[in-house]
């Protein structure tokens, strides 16, 4: 039973990534434009319910708007589950999501909203899929639509990395498309959620490459984490249990029974090099591997 519901949604992801072939090659529309436009005051009201019944509460620090008139990515730190509802509390604009959760998502009450809202799929695994979804977002910012995007990939459950490596395609989107980047931290306290806004990026006035551009964007997501952390998080090391970032993990996990962590290596970008230290650092086993990384590993043993 179980296989045959997952057979049905690949065949449904497949069918997906079709239909975006096609859109790029002008032979379908992205549908709903003036309609998504209308239900986005209701939709952020039923993440506000959710929130509410949920019993989480949300603390904007600053709320900087992007200049009216040109398309924006709003690069979002990723932390958790929730981010994606919790954001939706500090922008008020109609945007598409990009997101690697359709085996998730779809057929699901929650993929119903988020296909409502605007979202481009990402296949994290096809290399074609991935080409084609950055060339989607290009179009729908030239389009004068808006993008949000996770630049880390995927949840940050590092030990010591503020923000996690990002690859261009945010700011090569950005650059080809005329678009400006609304970086924003977010930052969680249990059930308590900590928004930051920065400064916006705007590389025609910056003059940068993607290389450049991404650098300034992971640099300014970093310093609204910190931000948040002086403001915030505080705390005496000696009320931390010694299996803290297990617990801290293992809570991560709970919010989503079904996000492995593996998809923490498949939806994000890890540099070769790092990758390359990580092998050998498991070849020698010293343990100086991350510790989410380590889990990854004992998840594959044990299959």
């Amino acid at each position: 039973m179980e296989n045959n519901r997952i057979d049905r949604r690949v065949e449904s992801f497949e069918h997906y990534k079709r239909n975006k072939e096609l859109i790029l090659k002008n032979r379908k529309k992205v549908p709903y434009k003036f309609l998504r436009k209308q239900f986005r005051p209701l939709f952020r009201l039923c993440l506000w319910i959710q929130r509410k019944v949920n019993g989480f509460t949300v603390e904007i620090l600053n709320d900087i708007k992007a200049p009216k008139g040109r398309p924006v990515i709003f690069a979002v730190t990723h932390i958790g589950k929730w981010d994606f509802e919790i954001v939706n509390e500090a922008i008020r604009e109609q945007f598409f999501v990009i997101a690697a959760d359709f085996m998730h998502l779809h057929g699901t009450i929650g993929g119903f909203f988020m296909r409502w809202n605007g979202v481009i799929y990402v296949d994290e695994e096809d290399k074609a899929d991935k080409a084609n979804t950055k060339s989607m977002m290009i179009k729908l910012l030239q389009s004068g639509r808006n993008i949000m995007i996770f630049p880390e990939g995927t949840w940050n459950l590092s030990e010591n990395e503020i923000i996690r490596d990002i690859a261009y395609g945010t700011a090569d989107a950005a650059i080809s498309a005329g678009a400006v980047i609304v970086p924003i931290a977010i930052e969680q306290y249990e059930k308590h959620f900590v928004i930051c806004l920065g400064r916006v990026l705007e590389p025609a006035k910056l003059q940068m490459d993607k290389q450049q551009l991404t650098v300034a964007l992971r640099d300014e997501l970093a310093g609204l984490k910190w931000k948040i952390w002086e403001r915030n998080g505080i705390c005496q090391r000696g009320s931390l249990t010694c299996d803290y970032w297990n617990e801290f993990i293992r809570s991560r996990l709970m919010e989503w029974k079904e996000y492995s962590m593996r998809e923490q290596v498949v939806n994000t970008y890890i540099p070769n090099d790092k990758w390359e230290y990580w092998q050998v650092q498991k070849d020698l086993m010293t343990g100086k591997m991350p510790l989410w990384y380590q889990i990854i590993l004992l998840e594959e043993e044990s299959v």
